[in-house]
């Protein structure tokens, strides 16, 4: 059965605990490939957990009509339900989510520089 099909039975309202089950743990890898960069923010069964709300989300707006598959829609709502996850509980000072993502790029361009020139950055006093 495809995830398409699996979703129009979950929609149709035919045993959704159980298709929503099989959606998930059939596609259980590559929930875990679009949560992987957010492993070193939180624990990993904790992003896991809530890739699960972000599916549910997929599940309730997903148009089969639109020619898309289901799982490249999905990334999406879970990469979403993933992020406003770590905003709401990863820190206790807020950082909007604007701000979060430049100083994850800072800290890509700064691991790719270092990676590039072969040495570590020294820190300024």
């Amino acid at each position: 059965m495809t995830n398409e099909q699996i979703v129009s039975e979950i929609r149709n309202g035919y045993s959704v605990t159980d298709y929503m089950q099989l959606l998930y743990e059939s596609n259980l890898p590559l929930i875990k490939k679009f949560i992987k960069p957010y492993a070193a923010y939180e624990p990993m069964e904790d992003l896991v957990q809530e890739s699960y709300f972000g599916l549910w989300e997929a599940v309730q707006h997903y148009e089969t009509s639109a020619n898309v598959r289901f799982m490249t829609y999905a990334e999406y709502w879970i990469r979403q339900s993933v992020q406003r996850y770590l905003e709401k509980c990863g820190s206790t000072v807020r950082i909007p989510s604007h701000t979060r993502q430049k100083i994850a790029r800072y800290k890509k361009t700064v691991q790719e520089l270092e990676q590039e020139l072969g040495r570590m950055r020294q820190i300024m006093k």
